[in-house]
């Protein structure tokens, strides 16, 4: 079921981020100069999608290592990853993490 949804959304997604964006770099100084960079990786700031995007990218690492540890939790923020354990495995996840 999930493989048939990700399918299904990856056109959509594509729709928005099939061609590059232009990004404004302003050098702050007397003559106002601003570079355009073409950016074609990852999301735009300010995107609605932005974060649901990065869930989807950031759910398959945190149910791997969340299967692998039974006994720790990984509370997740953003790109904020905590690991709560036993002292003893708490390196030993963030390897595998």
């Amino acid at each position: 079921m999930q493989q048939v949804w990700t399918i299904q959304f990856i056109p959509f997604v594509h729709a928005f981020y099939a061609f590059e964006s232009l990004l404004f770099y302003n050098h702050h100084n007397p003559e106002g100069d601003v570079t355009i960079i073409p950016s074609t990786a990852g999301t735009r700031q300010g995107d609605p999608l932005r974060g649901a995007l990065f869930v989807l990218t950031h759910f398959k690492a945190l149910h791997s290592i969340t299967s692998h540890f039974l006994f720790c939790l990984f509370p997740s923020i953003a790109g904020d990853i905590h690991i709560i354990g036993p002292p003893s495995i708490i390196s030993s996840t963030y390897e595998h993490l």
